[in-house]
């Protein structure tokens, strides 16, 4: 499992009596991570712990636990009005999840995605140890693009091109944490990354080798680390990778936008974080659009409101009010 240099919470069942163990997990799993109903198996209730992390754009839970199974209801959701994207990883052990009419089993090496604010049931017959990552909705939106799906997806660890991308998604996670905060929101944009690649396969949105794939995710890489370089652009990201421009050029084919637009929305992003950033306020909104390699402010005024629909000062006001 991974270390706790982000840890934020923590939590297990330890200490309490086995009749009190469910009331407690429930309460606490609330709390850190979405509201469920849950029944522990064992005749000591359930035997449970979680680390929630912080990775910058999303959080993860890593979960361990005996036999139990987990609904969240419509009552649940009703409660507590979570919207996001859940992506969960298995390290151990072998569950199923259902979601509307589909169940699915899977088992480590697997990835299944499911929206938050729709039913949803998790069984876990024996011991198991899990990661949730858990990505609100406007940042899954950001990066991988709108939730189409009427149930849970599963990505399966053997399902050709995708397989490898599942191994990436993996060792990200399991990868010893980045030091500092940009470094962990590069890594979670990476994961990303590879979700959106991994959707797009299976929804037969693009049909790319495991070749393109890896190139795309270094070309990102690259991309996420350089964002403040005023010369990034196609021939500095060509020559980063030893890449051709107009090979680099087909490799973002299945990104759906040219290069250039890539670059351009990933700076957007950046700027609208530090907006939003209470720390920064120090900075003003011409200072923050230079040090994510806009040169100009009448050209980022114009950019930011046709991505975002609000200007730059509007995305600041709630910021200054909360």
């Amino acid at each position: 499992m991974p270390d706790t240099s982000t840890e934020i919470a923590t939590v297990s069942t330890r200490a309490v009596r086995g009749a009190e163990r469910v009331e407690f997990w429930v309460d606490h799993v609330a709390r850190t991570l979405v509201r469920i109903e849950c029944s522990g198996k064992s005749s000591e209730g359930i035997d449970a712990s979680m680390r929630k992390r912080d990775l910058g754009l999303f959080s993860a839970c890593d979960i361990v636990a005996n036999r139990h199974a987990v609904v969240r209801t419509p009552h649940n959701i009703h409660a507590d009005q979570r919207d996001a994207v859940f992506i969960c990883l298995m390290h151990e052990g072998r569950g199923y999840t259902f979601q509307d009419v589909d169940c699915m089993q899977h088992a480590p090496g697997d990835l299944v995605l499911y929206d938050t604010s729709m039913p949803y049931g998790h069984g876990f017959p024996a011991d198991m140890a899990m990661t949730v990552l858990d990505v609100p909705r406007d940042v899954f939106e950001a990066r991988v693009g709108p939730w189409r799906y009427r149930s849970l997806v599963k990505i399966d660890r053997d399902d050709g091109v995708t397989s490898w991308a599942v191994r990436q998604v993996y060792a990200l996670l399991a990868a010893p944490q980045e030091p500092t905060p940009d470094a962990r929101e590069r890594r979670a944009a990476a994961i990303l990354d590879l979700v959106q690649s991994m959707l797009r396969l299976r929804d037969g949105d693009a049909s790319p080798t495991k070749s393109t794939v890896h190139t795309l995710s270094r070309a990102k890489a690259f991309i996420d680390s350089h964002l403040a370089d005023d010369d990034l652009d196609s021939q500095s990201v060509s020559r980063a990778i030893n890449l051709s421009p107009r090979q680099l050029a087909r490799v973002f084919e299945i990104e759906g936008m040219p290069l250039t637009r890539y670059i351009l929305a990933r700076r957007l992003e950046r700027c609208r974080a530090d907006l939003r950033d209470r720390s920064l306020k120090h900075l003003t909104v011409s200072e923050i659009a230079f040090r994510w390699g806009f040169n100009n402010s009448a050209h980022f005024s114009r950019s930011y409101r046709a991505r975002f629909g609000e200007t730059p000062s509007d995305t600041r006001v709630p910021a200054d009010t909360r």
